[in-house]
């Protein structure tokens, strides 16, 4: 008994110790090249702000990877370095990594799908390889893998709650655990009634939003918030001769990408196919919203995880102002936006997005 109160005592500081440099790592890795994201986190309780922290670095970790390597060949074991760090973690043998450190030691960790961790690794994977989109049906499959799978896991850390015996407890929606038929029939043609009506709306009786309906919002407005990065990221991307804009929708404004890569902002047919997008966008948001009609509303335990529409919502107002007018290369879309941090406080305060 003694001598294992002494090795517990022992183990107990470095573990600690390792626990909180491996936070430490996510938080600064997530303020440095995800600031707007950082916003979000003070609204997530104590004990589930690791959680975020740890998900955010991660994605963070796999959309910068294309930029540091060299060659495809190198790209393609880095992430299959990552597939084998997700199943080690789940194997109780994750690398000495700090995001692996922080991922085993979270209390959710036993709630949050492998499916959707694999999802987020191989989809980045797969955009890589081939960064061209064909097709809006390609955005809404990049989409599915990356920013949806990201918030299925934050939905299902925010739902991990002790229960009254006193062990852990979780509700998960059949779009948290990867089923496929909620994914859009005919992707962006959205008329405004797609969805029925709450049971019980008619009768004026709201009742709370269930995991589903959280999972139906959280799909659209994965789909708002992907197609907001990729128009924020066309200055980058196009420097690199990197087109990120569909082809079809390329071709419907006569965009060229040769003459997106040598002019850049004066390439014919550019804010025409940005403001499809961005349209395209707005209206991925207000069908999410319209998935809480009939209901209380986003339930508490979620309102951080659907702080992620406010950068989106932010940025494609400013895209969209007259001053702006649907170039991505204006300067002042690539300069810290001062009211974005109280944009997040009124969302979170508000419960909305």
């Amino acid at each position: 008994m003694r001598s294992t109160s002494l090795l517990r005592q022992a183990t107990a500081p470095a573990a600690s110790d390792a626990y909180a440099k491996s936070l430490a790592y996510a938080t600064d890795l997530v303020r440095r090249t995800d600031h707007e994201a950082i916003y979000a986190s003070h609204f997530y309780p104590a004990n589930v702000r690791p959680a975020y922290l740890a998900l955010r670095a991660l994605n963070v970790e796999l959309a910068g990877l294309p930029d540091q390597v060299s060659n495809q060949l190198v790209g393609r074991m880095r992430f299959q370095w990552w597939k084998d760090a997700i199943k080690g973690l789940y194997n109780g043998t994750p690398p000495p990594h700090p995001l692996m450190t922080l991922l085993a030691s979270l209390p959710q960790r036993p709630y949050l799908s492998a499916y959707h961790f694999n999802r987020l690794i191989t989809t980045r994977e797969n955009n890589f390889l081939n960064p061209t989109f064909h097709s809006l049906q390609d955005l809404a499959d990049y989409s599915a893998g990356t920013q949806a799978s990201l918030l299925y896991l934050l939905l299902q850390a925010t739902a991990a709650q002790p229960s009254t015996t006193g062990n852990p407890s979780i509700a998960i929606g059949r779009g948290a655990l990867g089923d496929d038929g909620l994914r859009h029939s005919t992707p962006f043609q959205h008329q405004g009634d797609e969805h029925d009506v709450a049971a019980g709306a008619e009768s004026g009786v709201k009742k709370e939003a269930d995991d589903l309906t959280l999972d139906h919002a959280a799909s659209h407005l994965a789909v708002a918030v992907t197609i907001a990065t990729l128009l924020r990221s066309i200055p980058h991307h196009a420097g690199r001769r990197t087109n990120v804009i569909p082809l079809d929708v390329a071709s419907k404004h006569q965009l060229r990408e040769e003459a997106l890569f040598r002019n850049g902002p004066d390439a014919e047919g550019l804010q025409d196919a940005v403001a499809q997008l961005a349209g395209i966008a707005q209206a991925e948001l207000r069908t999410a919203r319209e998935c809480f009609d009939g209901t209380t509303g986003v339930p508490k335990r979620a309102v951080p995880v659907f702080l992620a529409a406010t950068p989106a919502r932010s940025y494609l107002d400013r895209l969209a102002s007259p001053k702006v007018d649907y170039n991505p290369f204006d300067v002042s879309l690539a300069k810290r936006y001062w009211k974005l941090p109280f944009q997040v406080w009124g969302d979170a305060r508000n419960s909305r997005f």
